[in-house]
């Protein structure tokens, strides 16, 4: 069922997705931002906006609901569900400075949080992978421009998206290497 955009209703998204599922993300991200916010130098610096998680997350949802009527699917996949998530928390900025100072990294601290968010989906279950010493300037330079590319360039869902697809592509091509045709 296409929705009339000037119709849009919030109420429709809750009832289609159902409440469990909403607070469920809702849950899941607010403790990711506590966990990166209690680790950060900045713990006493911000807070999390309850009402602008709550905004990401509607617009989260509502989000997917266009993109599942539009290509008339069921599901999406776990990159879709990553890379609008980061998009939206991007776009919100939950993360709030109660107490300000003169460290330029506490204005970037929902950047880094995203940049955090997409990190963490990229290791996957490889919590506790530790990059080797050769890699390091690479990596830190990787880190570096994501979170670069979040503070200052056009981020759309899509863009993420893409950015999550290509790191997917590059580990393929990567245990592919040296492998014989085996078609």
């Amino acid at each position: 069922m296409a929705m009339n955009k000037s119709n849009y209703d919030y109420e429709e998204i809750i009832e289609h997705f159902g409440k469990e599922k909403i607070m469920s993300r809702f849950n899941t991200l607010e403790e990711y931002l506590n966990i990166f916010i209690e680790r950060s130098k900045f713990k006493n610096n911000v807070m999390i906006s309850y009402s602008l998680l709550n905004q990401a997350v509607i617009d989260y949802f509502a989000d997917i609901d266009r993109l599942k009527n539009f290509h008339h699917i069921e599901k999406i996949n776990f990159i879709k569900v990553h890379a609008y998530s980061a998009y939206w928390l991007l776009r919100r900025k939950p993360i709030q400075i109660i107490d300000d100072n003169d460290d330029t990294e506490l204005a970037f601290m929902n950047e880094n949080f995203v940049a955090s968010y997409l990190l963490q989906f990229l290791r996957g279950e490889n919590r506790g992978v530790v990059i080797k010493k050769t890699d390091r300037l690479d990596y830190d330079e990787f880190v570096e421009n994501l979170k670069y590319v979040l503070r200052y360039r056009m981020v759309t869902p899509q863009m993420l998206e893409t950015f999550l697809e290509s790191y997917t592509a590059g580990r393929i091509f990567e245990r592919s290497i040296g492998i014989e045709d085996e078609t």
